[in-house]
């Protein structure tokens, strides 16, 4: 899961291996992915059903399926273009030169995919998907640093660079956090 929390790239569809977490009695954050990719899709392997009802008591995210063991190669591919996207894409225009397509999480500038750095490219993501609404500071303390102490001015910082290097129209509401308005 740490590859997961950590990885810059949209996953399409994520399979995850319950019996092992069951076995080690670990839960899975579904909050923390939940708040980076809402409509993250899952397909979920288990043995039987009591190991996916304990796990999965608090997920409330994307699509998903659930494989029991032993599982077909044909299925699993079946549940993998199922859950797949759609290849129209989407975007969400920030400004006359700036767009995201939130699905694939890419940045656009002038039709030309950019590239940020990673907590840049986090925070965009976190604000574009609250778009006209605002982002707080502990989500963003959340989702863009993992919890790590981060001070205001470092956040500031971060919101200033996106805000002048892409022109983006970023409101900051004072001891709350920021709205990212769109096009």
């Amino acid at each position: 899961m740490d590859f997961y929390l950590n990885c810059n790239t949209n996953l399409d569809v994520v399979i995850i291996d319950l019996d092992p977490l069951f076995e080690n009695k670990e839960e899975i954050d579904f909050f923390n992915i939940s708040s980076i990719s809402p409509n993250q899709k899952f397909i979920f392997l288990a043995k039987n059903k009591k190991v996916y009802s304990k796990i999965l008591k608090n997920f409330h995210g994307g699509s998903s399926a659930i494989l029991f063991k032993p599982i077909k190669t044909s299925v699993l591919l079946d549940s993998i273009a199922m859950l797949s996207p759609s290849k129209e894409a989407s975007f969400l225009m920030l400004n006359k030169e700036i767009k995201i397509n939130l699905e694939k999480e890419q940045i656009y500038k002038n039709n030309e995919q950019i590239f940020l750095t990673n907590l840049q490219h986090k925070l965009i993501l976190l604000l574009a998907q609250n778009v006209n609404n605002i982002t707080t500071f502990s989500m963003i303390e959340e989702v863009v640093y993992h919890d790590k102490m981060s001070s205001k001015i470092a956040m500031q910082n971060l919101v200033g660079v996106l805000k002048r290097n892409l022109n983006l129209d970023i409101k900051n509401i004072h001891s709350k956090g920021y709205i990212l308005y769109s096009y």
